[in-house]
């Protein structure tokens, strides 16, 4: 196993392991936006830079990405590395403004403002990190959404920047924004999940009994085609919230029970 030295603390990781994972193996604090356990990481935002000795010379590298293949020396909180850093947040909070958990990163790093002027209203608030590009496509299958545009104008959208067809209303891009700018709005009068700022609507399951918001229709529908579960009672059981389930089910062994 390769010994990573960060900032003179030694951690022996795995082959292969990124000097993330060293650092959060050591306790050392290394801020990240791009990066998410549940898909590849990009290094897309660049935030996780940290100074790379050779021996000769010193390289910056993302740490969210790095393979570490031998024994290698990092420096987290030399002046290059944090200066890198606070570079690269100073651009995001022109492109952020307005989100209070990059604000919230920012002051955590010691950045109180930026010296960049602010983006279009248009783009506001999304940093391009393309977390939510990646689990439509890589994990829920659906590629609702994509990378539309160049340079200033690049932005996330639904094809044509219209509502998708191929949306299944799940969350999955909300749940995973680090900064936000996805919501997952409610419009309980139609029945119907709305993922913002794509527009796209998608009916909701209510609960049969109580009548509460339970999932997207298409996400129920999914479940049952990739679990290949067609019982009629686990479909009853879909359809009711999880506190309608409990009590149904409870019910349900009591009177079992009962016949024994």
């Amino acid at each position: 196993m390769p010994t990573v030295t960060i900032d003179g603390c030694e951690v022996k990781v795995k082959r292969d392991a990124t000097i993330l994972d060293a650092a959060r193996k050591a306790g050392i604090w290394i801020p990240t936006l791009c990066y998410h356990p549940a898909v590849p990481s990009e290094a897309t935002c660049r935030l996780c830079m940290v100074e790379l000795d050779r021996g000769e010379w010193k390289q910056l590298v993302t740490a969210c990405n790095y393979p570490v293949r031998r024994d290698i020396v990092v420096y987290v909180s030399s002046e290059r590395a944090k200066k890198a850093r606070r570079g690269v947040m100073e651009l995001l909070l022109a492109r952020a403004p307005e989100s209070q958990e990059l604000k919230a990163l920012a002051e955590r790093m010691g950045v109180k403002g930026t010296p960049y002027p602010n983006v279009t209203d248009s783009q506001r608030n999304c940093i391009l990190c393309g977390l939510c590009v990646q689990v439509c496509e890589q994990i829920i299958g659906k590629a609702a959404i994509s990378f539309a545009g160049r340079g200033a104008e690049r932005t996330v959208a639904a094809p044509f920047r219209q509502p998708s067809e191929d949306c299944i209303g799940c969350g999955a891009c909300a749940a995973i924004c680090p900064v936000g700018t996805i919501k997952v709005r409610l419009h309980k009068e139609q029945q119907e999940v709305e993922i913002s700022p794509f527009k796209s609507r998608v009916k909701l399951l209510v609960c049969q009994e109580c009548g509460t918001p339970i999932v997207s229709s298409e996400v129920s529908e999914q479940v049952l085609r990739k679990s290949q579960i067609d019982w009629q009672e686990f479909r009853e059981l879909l359809r009711l919230c999880p506190k309608c389930r409990r009590s149904q089910t409870s019910a349900r062994l009591r009177a079992a029970s009962v016949y024994k």
